[in-house]
């Protein structure tokens, strides 16, 4: 009896907690790939391709012709019926059988191409459900990045403040000793010891917001919050592209699937055009076909005699057969109440639009890939500052600190010094972040990466969990 009340507090224990994390801690990479296949949004993106490309197969189907074997059976028995032609004085066979083996073709070519001016439209809508998904990929893989730097850019600040939080014992260390020697007054200890606290405030602070960013990175991904992640020690620096300027606007107007859904609606608009004279034209129905039949109760029955009195027999199967077929019809519309006029103008609208729509997506794939090109430029020379000035305020606030245990220098000007110093390493930090950003948007720009590849390489070797 206390067995089974154990058994069943520990399942219902069991059942309160949350889901159980991935065992394997997720690198940026992982990420991507983890919301990208749970994000509700991106699976409706994909069911609207697939929807999209399945519209466009059969909008082939009624545009080219299409191809189908066939095998087919006939059967019939009867007794005393005189059948269909009866009135003629043939009599109805009381058993028939009859197997056909075919292949054949249909084509309608419809009134000046319709089937083709649908074929297109399906096209140009496939290319925006495309392109909708793609952007949607990307997007969510822009947030997944910002979120995984995030916590990157947390955890090195929290080397930061661990850091300043040594520099400030032993500055406390420092002023102790210069107290006990008489050095200073005690004042200074004071100074230090507040300045010590607020360091060390600070590095609780840090820590904390570096969990908080690891939650909430794993609520963008749709992960349990318990997720952990595997972060690298150094913030990537990947290489600008070595192309011109111009070589990547060319790429990614070759590229983009915005672009690319552009240049579908503006060939749909222009068949739409020119099939505005689709009435004019005939609708030709043509079929072909070839094959054999053979009727199992046929075979072998006398069906008449011969010049020389033998009897004619049918014979076991055919050698084949072959069909051809063409029905031509023609309309002309004579009273349409303006309906033709009016459509002329409906289409030359839209051809219009699609002209404006395709100019405007391809300036903006251009002013896309200058402004990223030239933020990742600046972000670039911005490291490179951040980096010396960085290195320039480590030394700073190192000589400082020998210069207050000499006596050169107040406690104050060690205190200013250091705060410079870690302000400096934080801009480092938020430089290399800033770098890593551009680049990524530099990449989705020219339209040849994809969600995942954009960031495959922004996660160094030497990644640890956090």
């Amino acid at each position: 009896m206390f067995a089974r009340f154990l058994a069943a507090a520990l399942l219902g224990a069991a059942a309160a907690l949350p889901i159980a994390a991935s065992a394997q801690p997720m690198t940026l990479g992982d990420a991507v790939s983890y919301a990208l296949d749970h994000d509700p949004a991106i699976a409706q993106k994909y069911a609207t391709v697939a929807q999209s490309e399945h519209s466009l197969a059969l909008a082939r189907e009624s545009a080219f012709p299409t191809v189908n074997g066939s095998l087919s059976n006939y059967m019939s028995k009867s007794s005393n019926y005189g059948g269909a032609y009866a009135a003629i004085g043939a009599q109805q066979v009381p058993v028939v059988s009859q197997n056909t083996a075919q292949i054949g073709t249909n084509y309608t070519i419809s009134t000046g191409g319709l089937a083709l001016l649908q074929l297109t439209a399906a096209r140009a809508q496939t290319a925006q459900a495309q392109k909708d998904l793609a952007n949607s990929e990307d997007q969510l893989a822009s947030s997944v990045t910002n979120a995984y730097f995030t916590v990157v850019q947390k955890r090195a600040n929290v080397s930061v403040d661990e850091s300043d939080l040594s520099y400030q014992n032993a500055l406390v260390n420092a002023a102790k000793a210069k107290e006990h020697a008489g050095v200073v007054a005690g004042v200074d200890v004071l100074r230090a010891q507040v300045a010590q606290a607020k360091s060390a405030s600070a590095l609780v602070g840090a820590r904390a917001d570096v969990e908080n960013a690891r939650e909430t990175l794993a609520q963008t991904i749709g992960a349990p919050l318990e997720q952990q992640f595997a972060f690298p020690e150094r913030v990537a620096e990947p290489a600008l592209p070595t192309q011109p300027l111009d070589r990547l606007e060319t790429i990614a107007l070759a590229n983009r699937s915005d672009v690319a859904a552009a240049d579908a609606s503006l060939a749909a608009a222009r068949a739409t055009r020119k099939g505005w004279d689709r009435e004019l034209f005939p609708q030709v129905q043509i079929g072909a076909a070839f094959g054999n039949q053979f009727a199992p109760t046929s075979a072998g029955q006398i069906v008449g005699v011969d010049s020389n009195g033998k009897p004619i027999t049918i014979p076991r199967g055919t050698p084949g057969f072959w069909t051809l077929s063409a029905n031509t019809t023609f309309q002309l519309p004579f009273v349409d109440y303006g309906a033709r006029r009016t459509e002329r103008a409906s289409d030359d609208a839209a051809l219009a639009a699609a002209v404006a729509a395709e100019r405007q997506a391809k300036e903006q794939a251009q002013l896309d890939v200058r402004q990223s090109y030239r933020a990742a430029q600046t972000a670039l020379a911005q490291l490179a500052f951040a980096r010396d000035e960085s290195r320039l305020s480590l030394e700073s606030a190192r000589i400082a600190q020998l210069q207050y245990q000499r006596g050169l220098i107040a406690l104050s000007d060690v205190i200013q010094t250091q705060s410079q110093s870690v302000a400096s390493q934080f801009d480092l930090v938020s430089a290399r972040v800033a770098y890593v950003d551009a680049v990524v948007k530099l990449r989705v720009s020219l339209g040849i990466y994809d969600a995942k590849s954009a960031v495959a390489d922004l996660t160094a070797a030497n990644a640890r969990k956090e």
